[in-house]
C-alpha cells in the first residue's frame, strides 16, 4: 500500500508541471524535471530500503551528463558501511552480457566476423554433438536462439580452485544439449554468451578480459569495473565491494564470497557511476561526447536496431539488448543477477537517457529497480481494446513452460520444485488469463491481433520485477493451427506439455510412494511382532511388503537429501551426487529382487485380496517413483 500511494504522488506531481515539454533536456521522459529526480528517487528508495534491499546504488545520466547518483542503504551491514556509487563495487550479473556484444559489435564493425558468421567451429570438436545440422550464428548467439538448454554447473563456486579458463568451461564434456533448431526458440542461454567471448578471444588472440579492459573499460574511464575472475586479488577492491545478502524470515544473512566460471555472461564486478559512463557511451549516438565505442555512429545505431522479434507489434531483442515500450519510448535494457547481487541497467536512446540501478541481495524482486524505471521513464497506461475479427482464447488455453531449461544433469528437478508453470485459461471477458502459482501472477489479456494477446492489467507483476516483460502474449502455431509455443519476446519463450509432465503428478508420485511406504512399514513390522509373538509362519508376501516398503522409505530419503543439496547449492558439480545415483541403483536392483518373494507368496496365500490390492498399488507407485527418478537424471549423470 505504502508503495502503491508513492506511485501516485509521484504522478500527480508529474501532472503538476505544465511546461515540461519546453526543455526536454531539463526532465526524464516521464516529465519528471530534472531538480527533482533526487525527491523522487529518495522516495522510491526509502520505501524498498532495509526492509525489501540492504543496499542499492543508483546512477542517471541524460543528454550525455551524469544528472545524478546516489547510494542508499548499507554496502556492508556488519561494518555499517554505506553505499557509494562511485565507490562500491557489486556485481553485474547478466548486464556483463552488454559488454560481450559491445565486444563483438567491435570485430563487427574490423570486419572480423559477421552477424551471419556460422559458430560451430569455435566449439572445438563440440559440434558433433549438436542436434541439428543448421548453421549457428553470432546472430542467434545474441538473440539467445541457438537452441541450447541451461547448463549451470560450476557456473558460481565458492572456492577459486574451481575456477576455469574459459576455453576449459567451454569444453565439449560440458557443452549443453542443443534442444531447438537454431533461430526457432528463444531460451536464455549463458553458454551462447560465453561461446561469443571465446571467438572474442580466438579472433584476436587476447583473453577476454583483458580484451574488454583495453577496448571498453579504459577508453570509457571506468576505472572501477572489472571482469577478472579473480577480483579478489585486485588491491583494495574487496574493501569496497559491497558484502551481498538473502533474506531469511525478518533477518539480512550475508552470502560468502563467490567467483563466476562464465566470466562474458555475468562476471562484471562494477559500480553505478563505472555503468553510467558505459550507458553515456552507447547514447553518444552523434559521437560528440567524451565516451566512444566504435570508429562509425552506424555500428552503434545498428546495435540498437532490432535484430529478433517473434511479432512485429511486440518487444524483442536489439543486438543483446533486451527490448521494453515503456509508456511512449523504447528502452534498451538488461538485467542481472548473481548469487548475491542483482542489477538493471535502462537507456532510452532517443531522449539521450539512461539509468542504472544495483543492489546488493540476491534475486531482487520486491519492484525497485522496476519501480524507478516505471516512475523515471514511464508506463503506459492505454487499456487495449479486443479486435472482433478472431477469438482464439480457447485455442490457447494449456499449461506451458520455459523454454529455458535443464534437460541433463540434477538440476532438471527445478521444475518440480515449484509450479512455476504458465497456465492459459479462457476468462468471461473474452480474453485469457495467465495464471502462474510459484510467483501468485494472474494476469488477463484480450486479443488484438490474430494470436496476439496484450495484456489489460495494470499493476506490474513479479514477473515483471524479475526482468520479463509481460505486455503482450504472442502464440506461434504449426500449419495445423496448433500452438506450439507462447513467447514474451524477451528472456524465454514457453512450450506446451502434457498433464503427464504437471508437477502435480510428481507431487502424486511421491507423495503416494510415501504414504503406502510408511503404512507398508508399519503395518508390516506390526504383523511381524504379532506373528513372532504367536510362532506363526510368515509368509513370503508379507516379508516382500515390509522389504518393498522399506525400499521406498530409503529411496524417498534419498530422494529428500539430493533436493536439500541441490538447494543449497545449485551450481555445484554434478560429480557430487555420485552417491545418491549409485544408492538409486541399489535400492531399485532391491526393488526387482523383492518380486520374487512377493509373487511366490501370492501364489501360495489364498484369499486376502485387501493386502494383495495394497501390494498392488505400493508396487506400481515404487515402479513409478524409479521412472521419475530416471526422468529427473537422478539415475545417471
Amino acid at each position: 500500500m505504502k508503495k502503491l500511494l508513492l506511485l501516485v504522488i509521484v504522478s500527480v506531481m508529474v501532472s503538476l508541471y505544465p511546461s515540461i515539454g519546453y526543455a526536454e533536456s531539463l526532465s526524464t521522459p516521464s516529465g519528471i524535471p530534472t531538480a527533482d529526480i533526487e525527491e523522487t528517487v529518495d522516495a522510491i528508495m526509502e520505501a524498498y530500503i532495509e526492509e525489501d534491499v540492504p543496499g542499492a546504488s543508483v546512477s542517471i545520466v541524460q543528454n550525455g551528463e551524469i544528472v545524478f547518483q546516489k547510494g542508499y542503504g548499507l554496502a556492508n551491514r556488519e561494518k555499517e558501511q554505506l553505499v557509494h556509487p562511485e565507490t562500491t563495487y557489486m556485481e553485474a550479473g547478466s548486464v556483463s552480457k552488454l559488454f560481450t556484444w559491445t565486444a563483438i559489435m567491435q570485430l563487427v564493425e574490423e570486419g572480423q566476423l559477421t552477424l551471419d558468421t556460422d559458430v560451430r567451429p569455435y566449439l572445438k570438436g563440440g559440434e558433433s554433438a549438436l542436434t541439428y545440422d543448421e548453421p549457428i550464428t553470432v546472430a542467434h548467439l545474441m538473440t539467445h536462439t541457438a537452441g541450447f538448454e541451461e547448463r549451470v554447473e560450476d557456473l558460481t563456486v565458492y572456492d577459486p580452485d574451481h575456477l576455469f579458463e574459459l576455453e576449459d568451461y567451454l569444453a565439449p564434456d560440458r557443452q549443453p544439449k542443443q534442444l531447438y533448431p537454431p533461430g526457432d526458440v528463444v531460451a536464455y542461454s549463458n553458454f551462447s554468451t560465453n561461446l561469443a567471448g571465446y571467438m572474442v578471444e580466438e579472433l584476436t588472440g587476447m583473453a577476454f578480459a583483458d580484451y574488454v579492459e583495453q577496448l571498453i573499460l579504459t577508453p570509457l574511464e571506468m576505472e572501477h569495473s572489472t571482469l577478472d575472475v579473480r577480483y579478489d586479488r585486485i588491491p583494495g577492491l574487496m574493501d569496497e565491494k559491497a558484502v551481498g545478502y538473502t533474506k531469511k524470515g525478518t533477518e539480512w544473512v550475508a552470502k560468502p564470497t563467490a567467483y563466476i566460471n562464465d566470466n562474458p555472461a555475468g562476471g562484471l564486478t562494477t559500480t553505478t557511476n563505472d555503468l553510467a559512463h558505459f550507458m553515456l557511451a552507447h547514447l553518444n549516438t552523434e559521437q560528440s561526447g567524451s565516451y566512444v565505442l566504435f570508429n562509425d555512429p552506424q555500428t552503434l545505431d545498428t546495435m540498437h536496431q532490432t535484430l529478433y522479434t517473434p511479432h512485429p507489434e511486440m518487444a524483442g531483442n536489439a543486438h543483446g539488448f533486451w527490448e521494453r515500450q515503456a509508456g511512449d519510448y523504447r528502452v534498451l535494457e538488461h538485467g542481472g543477477n548473481t548469487d548475491a547481487f542483482s542489477a538493471l541497467l535502462s537507456i532510452v536512446p532517443d531522449e539521450q537517457f539512461g539509468i542504472a540501478v544495483m543492489t546488493n541481495m540476491d534475486g531482487e524482486m520486491a519492484g525497485a529497480r522496476r519501480e524507478l524505471t516505471d516512475v523515471l521513464i514511464g508506463k503506459s497506461t492505454e487499456t487495449p481494446e479486443a479486435t472482433d475479427d478472431v477469438n482464439h482464447s480457447e485455442a490457447v488455453e494449456g499449461r506451458y513452460r520455459s523454454a529455458r531449461s535443464v534437460e541433463t544433469g540434477p538440476m532438471k528437478i527445478m521444475p518440480f520444485l515449484s509450479d512455476g508453470d504458465s497456465v492459459i485459461s479462457a476468462n468471461q471477458e473474452g480474453g485469457i488469463t495467465l495464471s502462474i502459482a510459484a510467483l501468485g501472477v494472474e494476469l488477463d489479456y484480450v486479443e488484438t491481433a490474430p494470436y496476439l494477446f496484450e495484456k489489460v492489467t495494470e499493476e506490474s507483476s513479479l514477473l515483471d520485477n524479475a526482468g520479463m516483460n509481460t505486455d503482450h502474449l504472442f502464440f506461434k502455431t504449426n500449419d495445423a493451427g496448433e500452438v506450439e509455443q507462447l513467447s514474451y519476446g524477451v528472456i524465454a519463450d514457453e512450450l506446451p506439455i502434457s498433464w503427464l509432465a504437471s508437477p502435480y503428478v510428481a507431487y502424486g508420485i511421491v507423495g503416494g510412494a510415501a504414504l503406502f511406504s510408511l503404512v507398508g512399514l508399519v503395518w508390516g513390522m506390526v504383523g511381524f511382532i504379532r506373528k513372532r509373538r504367536h510362532q506363526t509362519l510368515i509368509t513370503s508376501l508379507h516379508r516382500g511388503v515390509i522389504a518393498w516398503s522399506f525400499v521406498g522409505v530409503l529411496t524417498l530419503g534419498l530422494f529428500g537429501a539430493i533436493v536439500v543439496q541441490l538447494a543449497s547449492n545449485p551450481f555445484q558439480p554434478w560429480s557430487n551426487f555420485t552417491f545418491y545415483v549409485i544408492g538409486f541403483w541399489l535400492l531399485f536392483f532391491a526393488f526387482l529382487a523383492v518380486l520374487y518373494p512377493i509373487v511366490k507368496g501370492w501364489r501360495k496365500q489364498k484369499g486376502f485380496y485387501l493386502i494383495k490390492a495394497f501390494v498392488v498399488l505400493l508396487g506400481c507407485l515404487l515402479a513409478s517413483l524409479f521412472s521419475l527418478l530416471f526422468f529427473l537424471n537422478f539415475l545417471y549423470l
